[in-house]
């Protein structure tokens, strides 16, 4: 039902929508969800949140969401107190932080020690954090603003 309400959304590219089950018990199988947007569009998170909760998830299932990874191609800079990825053609902007568990724990401070030497970063890749949890709490309401990415990855103008 989810994998369905994301394609519902006009900014996704229907054709990208793909659900890989992670293990086939029959029950509640773990999956991914992978889509894209359509060329020169956003997806906006808070549209996302609106097209799952529309699904009705119940609380009356032990089923919910691990984690939502984004990537989102803009402009990276480090605020007075904060690193800021502003989102190409929108107002949209996210803070990002350290991911505190996990494979990259190091993506964070990598990327700010490429912006020491010069470059520029095109595009983060990390969790959304407040994006997790037992359905239908997650949907309950949106997490809060300003949206926070725990970088695990991240693309240069120049090849890493």
């Amino acid at each position: 039902m989810a994998r369905d309400a994301t394609a519902r959304l006009y900014d996704v590219d229907e054709k990208s929508v793909v659900l890989t089950k992670l293990t086939q018990t029959g029950k509640y199988d773990a999956g991914t969800i992978a889509m894209r947007a359509k060329k020169g569009k956003l997806i906006e998170l808070d549209k996302l949140h609106e097209s799952v909760w529309a699904t009705r998830l119940s609380g009356g299932t032990r089923s919910g969401l691990v984690s939502l990874e984004v990537t989102a191609a803009g402009t990276v800079f480090v605020g007075e107190s904060e690193t800021i990825l502003k989102v190409t053609g929108s107002d949209a902007h996210f803070v990002l932080q350290k991911n505190p568990e996990g494979e990259n724990k190091a993506a964070f401070d990598e990327l700010r020690s490429a912006l020491d030497r010069g470059e520029q970063i095109v595009s983060v890749t990390g969790r959304v954090d407040g994006w997790s949890g037992l359905w239908p709490e997650v949907l309950r309401k949106l997490p809060p603003k300003p949206r926070r990415i725990l970088v695990t990855g991240f693309e240069t103008t120049k090849a890493r």
